[in-house]
C-alpha cells in the first residue's frame, strides 16, 4: 500500500511541474515578444503609444471590464 501511495505522490508532482512549466512558457512568450517589439519600434522612454502598440501586437494583458464592458466616466452634477 505504501508503494502505491508513493507512486501517486510522485505522479501528482510530475503533473504539477508540467502545468507550472506550461503556464510559465505563456508568460515568457508575451514578455519576449514585447521586448522584441519595443526594441524594433525604437520607442522613446516616454512614448505611451509605442507601449500600447507593442502590448496589443503581442496579445498583452487587458484589464478586466466585467460583463458590461468598460465603465463610462462619472458625471458631474
Amino acid at each position: 500500500m505504501a508503494k502505491w501511495s508513493a507512486l501517486i505522490v510522485v505522479m501528482l508532482m510530475v503533473v504539477t511541474v508540467m502545468v507550472v512549466t506550461a503556464e510559465s512558457d505563456k508568460a515568457t512568450g508575451f514578455i519576449r515578444c514585447f521586448r522584441k517589439c519595443y526594441e524594433t519600434e525604437v520607442c522613446e522612454d516616454n512614448d505611451g503609444n509605442c507601449f500600447e502598440r507593442c502590448k496589443i501586437k503581442c496579445g498583452g494583458p487587458n484589464p478586466p471590464h466585467g460583463p458590461g464592458g468598460p465603465l463610462s466616466p462619472p458625471h458631474s452634477f
